[in-house]
């Protein structure tokens, strides 16, 4: 009986003693991870990410994540458990769906050891086993990767296609043995044995300066002799994201203006028009070395009418509701010289008014300034010419001209022309 009871007390001490033996310490790594992979040291650790709607069946992708693979002391082929984390870390980053742009940063440690021969270029040999991991995935010297992306083009729309290029990386290897221990550890996971492995989306990097490419790269403004203005926004006239293409970025762009009396008479002509005449006081001509085939391009709405030249008017222009004319494409690709939208301003320290017109990247070509009116009205402006005079020029089935010179030279126009063509230099008169 008391053998019974000495085996019972026994029984009692020990389950004491099991329960009174303190739990394994937590880990000390920050709660700023939402997931870890881990097998002994190697984990793999993702920042934390705003939830999004994310539709049915869609994966979706961390914008940056980091990992940890250890190495057994003294060693720098990875173990078995590494691998596992290795090939973990490759099927985030390299998934044929991830559209993420990603660089890669790799470190290697040392196992916190004074440095002997044996030893000096163990943390530099870790980060190098690391990284021709990733290589050799592809069989290439360098980590090379496919970002599935879509390109848009101005003319041409959007386009899904891949993206194949070398990786942009990091690449270090630190000795930890005179390092303070503030400086031994990520996260509370310390570094000793081990490889750091940070993957993180830089579209920038990784594209480098073909990504997102506009024509014009820059607004750009021109003054023209008689202060016109041409303002054209960046990618008014091209526009290519996501590509690793070499394009023709630099920006060739010419605003000539012909709106002197001397200009505008030499050669006169009305502008074409189906129905009415179009009765011309000026043109600019606007050229760049790259525009946009109307025949070519796809998406020929997605060029906004964000093109503008600004004309200061004379006094007697102003009378005259001047308004800008540019070709303009119908849908079944005729075109026609019509009207643009096109609003008055002020100059408030010269108080000269300005007509400003609006324009898409297909009117860039000759724009002209003037008026329309119909044919009946055509006698409040031109003269009847002979082919030969001064200023003559062919239309409706004769000769016409916008002056005439009276006995002494002096210039003579109609009240109506007068007022929408810039005064001539020396005398005129009007009839």
């Amino acid at each position: 009986m008391k053998k019974v009871l000495l085996f019972y007390l026994f029984l009692m001490l020990f389950a004491g003693i099991a329960f009174s033996q303190p739990t394994p310490a937590s880990s000390n790594v920050k709660p700023t991870t939402n997931k870890s992979q881990q097998s002994n040291c190697n984990q793999i650790i993702f920042q934390k990410v705003q939830r999004t709607s994310v539709k049915r069946g869609e994966k979706v992708f961390p914008e940056k994540f980091e990992a940890f693979v250890c190495f057994s002391k003294g060693q720098s082929t990875y173990t078995e458990e590494s691998l596992d984390i290795l090939d973990s870390v490759y099927k985030i980053a390299f998934d044929k769906e991830n559209n993420k742009f990603y660089k890669i940063t790799i470190i290697g440690y040392d196992d916190a050891e004074d440095l002997k021969e044996s030893n000096t270029n163990l943390a530099r040999e870790r980060a190098v086993t690391i990284f021709n991991y990733f290589a050799g995935r592809e069989g290439t010297e360098y980590i090379i990767r496919r970002t599935p992306s879509k390109s848009f083009h101005s003319c041409d729309g959007e386009t899904e296609y891949i993206i194949k290029y070398k990786m942009p990386f990091d690449f270090k290897w630190e000795n930890l043995n005179q390092k303070p221990q503030s400086e031994r550890s990520i996260y509370g996971v310390d570094l000793t044995s081990k490889a750091y492995i940070l993957i993180e989306n830089n579209p920038e990097e990784c594209l480098g300066k073909f990504n997102d490419y506009y024509y014009p790269s820059q607004d750009t403004t021109l003054v023209s002799k008689s202060l016109s203005m041409l303002k054209m926004p960046k990618g008014a006239l091209e526009s290519l994201t996501h590509t690793k293409e070499e394009l023709n970025d630099v920006m060739t762009l010419q605003f000539e203006e012909k709106l002197s009396f001397e200009e505008v008479t030499k050669n006169y002509n009305l502008v074409p028009h189906r129905r009415q005449y179009i009765i011309s006081s000026g043109y600019f001509v606007v050229k760049s070395n790259h525009q946009p085939s109307y025949e070519t391009c796809k998406l020929k709405d997605k060029f906004s009418q964000n093109i503008t030249i600004r004309l200061p008017l004379e006094e007697q222009q102003i009378q005259a509701r001047l308004r800008f004319y540019a070709r303009t494409y119908n849908p079944n690709g005729t075109w026609d010289y019509k009207a643009v939208t096109t609003t008055k301003e002020r100059d408030r320290e010269t108080k000269m008014e300005a007509i400003t017109g609006s324009f898409s990247a297909f009117q860039l070509d000759t724009i002209y300034v003037g008026k329309k009116i119909d044919e009946k009205e055509m006698r409040d402006y031109f003269y009847p010419a002979k082919e030969g005079e001064p200023g003559a020029f062919q239309a409706m089935g004769g000769w016409l001209k916008p002056y005439k010179l009276d006995k002494r030279g002096s210039i003579v126009m109609k009240k109506q022309m007068q007022l929408i063509l810039r005064r001539p230099v020396g005398d005129a008169i009007t009839e």
